[in-house]
């Protein structure tokens, strides 16, 4: 962890005001699918058991033509927002810089930031990346899909026209929240590159940057493994990993300011953290790993699952062990090749 308290402090602050405002877009993408089902719902107007195949094919034309509107509809209304949001987010980052740095920062161009907002990529999974576009493309193609199965599978049952419609219906939760989901990762991604195109206009005044993960009981194994890591400038998602590592990430990144620059170093920051005692703050220099160690068992096994809250409170394995170089989540059995002394006398 850096000595930088001062600028955990104003991040971690500034994260929650990013989590709000994702909120209000998920709202927003909500009521995209909510247009979607009542408008498949409103088309399966006639008992479709009596529909024969031309008529059945023309419905499925007509509601994958609706949906390709509708989404289209909704991507281009989250990249205008994501447009508008990455500019304040710079405006931010070089504010916080100002607070906290001895040198005027510089600010990257409007359109520097949307170049990179839209051609970055998201490594979400170790072994998948999206960019924008891409991710609010395949997201509308795959819900579209997902209710012209419906219909076609309940003309192969014989269902009825209700029974239908019920089928869609009970997609529609589900669709929403994946919907939040991804508007909630696109804005986190927004917000990450908006902070690392501003440090990097300002390359000269840092070390790397810092990791910066959530302490509470949601969040996963990879971004605590990084929590309080510090990481080189550069594009390469080995070894300069940047949020989101995952869909709903919530994980930010802090520049670890060389000691010439660095106004602040005497600050003693706070950050936020829910564990089982509730909501408190916390010294900005806690890792996630530390944190965990003074919670109760309890929540460690909450958080880790009973067998690697055992390996982390008596095989003494650091948070870290659990997941690889790609932050992928190790099994047990790779855990117990890779770590055979943390096994023992543990009847795992």
């Amino acid at each position: 962890m850096s000595s930088n308290a001062g600028l955990i402090d104003a991040a971690t602050r500034h994260q929650i005001f990013v989590q709000r405002y994702a909120a209000g877009r998920e709202r927003e993408a909500a009521e995209f699918i909510e247009r979607l089902i009542r408008e498949a719902n409103r088309r399966l107007s006639e008992d479709i058991t009596e529909f024969n195949r031309q008529r059945l094919q023309q419905l499925i034309a007509d509601l994958r033509l609706y949906s390709t509107g509708l989404f289209d509809e909704m991507s281009e209304s989250v990249i205008n927002e994501m447009r508008d949001f990455v500019e304040y987010e710079a405006d931010f980052t070089t504010r916080m810089l100002t607070n906290n740095v001895d040198a005027v920062p510089a600010a990257p161009n409007v359109t520097q930031l949307q170049s990179a907002i839209f051609t970055s990529i998201m490594d979400l999974e170790p072994t998948q990346g999206y960019r924008i576009g891409d991710a609010l493309a395949q997201f509308g193609q795959k819900k579209a899909e997902q209710i012209v199965q419906a219909i076609r599978d309940g003309v192969a049952l014989g269902d009825t026209n209700e029974q239908i419609r019920r089928n869609i219906s009970d997609f529609e939760r589900l669709q929403k929240n994946q919907a939040s989901s991804l508007v909630r990762t696109i804005t986190n991604h927004v917000s990450v590159q908006a902070r690392d195109l501003t440090l990097r206009e300002n390359e000269d005044l840092f070390e790397g940057y810092e990791w910066v993960a959530t302490l509470d009981g949601r969040t996963s194994l990879i971004c605590m493994s990084r929590d309080g890591e510090i990481y080189p400038f550069g594009d390469n998602p080995q070894t300069s990993p940047k949020p989101p590592a995952h869909f709903s990430c919530r994980s930010t990144i802090i520049p670890v300011v060389k000691p010439e620059f660095d106004l602040a170093s005497d600050v003693t920051g706070k950050r936020p953290a829910r564990g089982a005692e509730g909501a408190r703050q916390v010294s900005a220099q806690t890792t996630y790993g530390g944190w965990l160690r003074r919670q109760p068992a309890s929540f460690q096994d909450e958080v880790l699952g009973a067998a690697r809250g055992k390996l982390f409170r008596e095989g003494n394995l650091d948070i870290g062990r659990f997941v690889d170089d790609q932050g992928r989540t190790l099994t047990l059995d790779e855990l117990r090749q890779l770590e055979p002394l943390a096994f023992e006398g543990l009847n795992l």
